[in-house]
């Protein structure tokens, strides 16, 4: 593979690893299902491996219901290709902020994911997503920042899609 055919890969898997944040953080199924292969399986999200398109179906629905914010940040991106596959393992710090009454609770999440791309139809995308967990916490927000700055739309309002 070229210098630059390789770089072009890079650039579009690392994309695709971005569409997923933004999807999830967003609530934004076109974002998220953007990162996939049709039907690419999740692997260690559940009891059984399932479909990119059972997992979108329950997550976000799931997420609009039970957090007030999910902020999901990826880290020491490893992008191995190996001509029209790559395996790519990412580290992921994800918060979730739960309403609690007059508290907030922080679910915190520390892991990988374990990606399959492959190289279909002129796309770069995932077709196997293996999650694993390295630690998690749970903790009250005690204390807030001072500030009124405007909170972050999980939907097509927020300013990143209106911006342009």
């Amino acid at each position: 593979m070229a210098d630059h055919e390789g770089l072009s890969a890079r650039e579009e898997i690392l994309d695709r690893l971005l569409a997923y944040t933004r999807g999830i953080d967003r609530l934004d199924e076109t974002s998220l299902l953007s990162a996939f292969h049709p039907q690419a399986i999740m692997v260690d999200y559940g009891a059984e491996p399932m479909p990119i398109e059972d997992f979108v179906s329950h997550a976000i629905p799931s997420l609009r219901k039970r957090f007030v914010a999910t902020q999901h940040r990826v880290s020491n991106i490893r992008i191995e290709i190996d001509g029209d596959l790559a395996v790519v393992e990412s580290y992921v710090l994800a918060y979730h902020v739960e309403a609690s009454g007059d508290v907030n609770i922080l679910h915190t999440f520390n892991g990988r994911y374990i990606d399959e791309y492959s190289l279909r139809d002129g796309e770069w995308r995932i077709h196997q997503r293996t999650l694993r967990k390295d630690w998690s916490k749970v903790e009250n927000i005690e204390a807030k920042m001072a500030g009124s700055w405007p909170m972050s739309a999980r939907d097509r309002t927020d300013p990143i899609y209106t911006v342009g």
